[in-house]
């Protein structure tokens, strides 16, 4: 539960005692105010602190109802904390117990003939509701009335579908049961009924439990100096995203840049259109790595910023200036839906940085002639096949896989299926380690070997390897968890050592090449998507259906994969 400030303290002036009420940040610029001075009438010191908790609770309501009206919409909620939903469920239980029926008048209207036979039925039509309540999930008329009936009260507005709606649901049907049994009870001359729910009944009295009003609540200003870093890691630890230690790194990380830049003690309501264009305008004077340039190191992101315009350094990719707008924009829309702030103030497609480059040509195969300098290079030439670059490099050419399927392979990944040889790429490590990554459901996958790295002796590699090991032995799995992190420093090196490597030549082009093959050897396309891992886009209930392509079907349209222009005779010799 989050500490929250107390009524503010009061204050007397010309004899006469006053509060003041603080307008939250996110709603100043709506109501063009900053603060209320409320008079509470008298001189008394001990009168007025007696009087400051409900006048203060009162002016917050109406300061949340105006900005409501002013901005002519409630404000949005898409889940209640643990302090929201005691307190709305209690404000639910009070209400209906405000409901309650002269049992008089109803017994006098009924058809009993006695009143012991009118709490009887009675007793039996609440019981009977009760179940209806029950087995609908609140799915009722009386309870989609109560809810609108809460909304408005506290000026909010559950989202359809969301959690808070489901919780509001629920809190409702609760209390209306607990208010008819207490009623009952009343009626049998009973001061509360059985097993009364602790939560929000007060077991002396039945009354409910006294506490502020989810208007209330939502209304004061928080106890503890802002942090837009602790909204992050909310954010980054939001259970309805299923991401990876690698990408909450990634979000913390160009987040902390963001914050930087805003100051972390900003509002999240505060942050305009022009803040975003403002983080934008600084990022793309920063050069790559700019963290880590001895030049830059440790200073401010602005002085950062001045340097490198100054010296002319290279600036930051457009690609990787969106990265850090794109993580800024989803907060953004968390906020919203958190109900932090009331509107998010620019999307992404407005303060994005234009990309001249075309995502088809930021990566590029390698030509024939790149082809044949690597493999004739040290590695190959000397069949170091104990060398992972050997391996991993031919995989990653002729199956297409991505390089860190390839590294986290283990041995027992290698399996034989009706004479077909192929990779089963899984997420589901051998040795019982959670030390697997895959980057979508369509990367699960088995797929064939390619027959040429058969001939080129890759069963008596995979053959001299332990049962029970990783496929790769000289591959360790990185900081971040991905055996590609090490794997792709070592193979950075040897590209450039070759010459084969550029700010568009990377040891993903591999994957480019057999995606080329693909298209030169006239592979189905479907098919192509299976062997590659593809996640198909706007995917149907049609590609959802089916187990997939059967395994002689995907080699036979493998073997079409092929490199005509590169001499590939030596990898058929016997090592010397």
């Amino acid at each position: 539960m989050k500490p929250r400030v107390a009524t503010p303290k009061p204050f007397v002036r010309n004899g006469r005692w006053y509060v003041r009420v603080q307008v939250p940040k996110d709603m100043q610029e709506a109501l063009r105010k900053k603060e209320y001075w409320i008079s509470l009438g008298t001189t008394e010191k001990l009168e007025a602190f007696q009087l400051a908790p409900d006048l203060v609770n009162k002016k917050r309501r109406e300061i949340s109802l105006r900005y409501n009206k002013a901005v002519g919409t409630r404000r949005p909620m898409m889940e209640f904390s643990e302090d929201q939903r005691l307190a709305l469920f209690r404000e639910c239980y009070a209400v209906q117990l405000g409901a309650h029926a002269d049992p008089v008048e109803l017994f006098q209207s009924s058809s009993a003939t006695s009143f012991a036979e009118f709490l009887d039925q009675y007793e039996a039509a609440t019981e009977n509701l009760i179940a209806i309540l029950t087995t609908t999930r609140g799915e009722h008329p009386r309870i989609s009335q109560m809810m609108l009936q809460m909304e408005i009260r506290n000026g909010i507005k559950t989202r359809p579908g969301s959690r808070a709606e489901r919780q509001l649901r629920q809190l409702c049907v609760d209390s209306i049961i607990e208010a008819k049994r207490n009623e009952l009870a009343i009626f049998r001359k009973r001061s509360i009924h059985a097993n009364p729910n602790p939560e929000i009944v007060d077991a002396s009295t039945g009354r409910p439990i006294p506490g502020p009003s989810l208007a209330d609540i939502l209304n004061m200003p928080e106890a503890e100096e802002p942090s837009l870093m602790r909204l992050v890691e909310a954010f980054i630890a939001n259970p309805n995203k299923s991401r990876t230690e690698k990408t909450k790194k990634s979000i913390r990380g160009s987040m902390k840049v963001v914050i930087e830049i805003l100051g972390d003690k900003t509002l999240p309501g505060s942050i305009t259109e022009a803040d975003c264009e403002k983080v934008r305008d600084i990022l793309i004077k920063l050069p790559p790595n700019f963290g880590k340039l001895p030049l830059l190191k440790d200073k401010p992101i602005g002085e950062m910023a001045r340097i490198a315009e100054t010296k002319q350094m290279d600036r930051l990719s457009p690609t990787g200036v969106n990265t850090y707008l794109k993580w800024l924009t989803s907060f953004l829309l968390w906020c919203q839906r958190k109900g932090h702030i009331a509107k998010v103030p620019t999307s992404f497609s407005e303060i994005k940085v234009a990309d001249p480059e075309r995502r088809a040509d930021k990566r590029l195969p390698f030509s024939n002639e790149q082809l044949q300098d690597y493999f004739q290079s040290r590695i190959f030439q000397n069949q170091e096949s104990t060398n992972c670059i050997y391996w991993v490099s031919l995989i990653a050419l002729w199956n297409g896989m991505r390089s860190n399927e390839i590294c986290q392979i283990d041995v027992a990944d290698i399996t034989e299926i009706e004479d077909i040889w192929g990779f089963d790429v899984t997420n589901i490590s051998a040795s019982g380690d959670q030390d697997k990554k895959i980057k979508t459901g369509a990367s699960i996958r088995l797929v064939p070997i390619h027959p040429r790295l058969i001939e080129f002796g890759f069963l008596d590699f995979y053959r001299s390897r332990p049962r029970d090991a990783k496929l790769f032995g000289d591959i360790t799995c990185g900081a971040d968890g991905y055996y590609s992190s090490t794997f792709s420093k070592k193979s950075n090196r040897y590209l450039a050592e070759v010459g084969v490597h550029g700010p568009k030549h990377k040891f993903h082009s591999f994957r480019h090449n057999f995606r080329d093959a693909l298209r030169r050897g006239r592979v189905d396309r479907e098919i192509g998507q299976a062997l590659g891992g593809w996640q198909r886009g706007n995917t149907s209930a049609f590609d959802i259906y089916g187990s997939g392509f059967p395994l002689e079907d995907l080699a036979d349209e493998l073997q079409r994969v092929d490199y005509p222009k590169v001499d590939w005779e030596y990898f058929l010799e016997e090592p010397t």
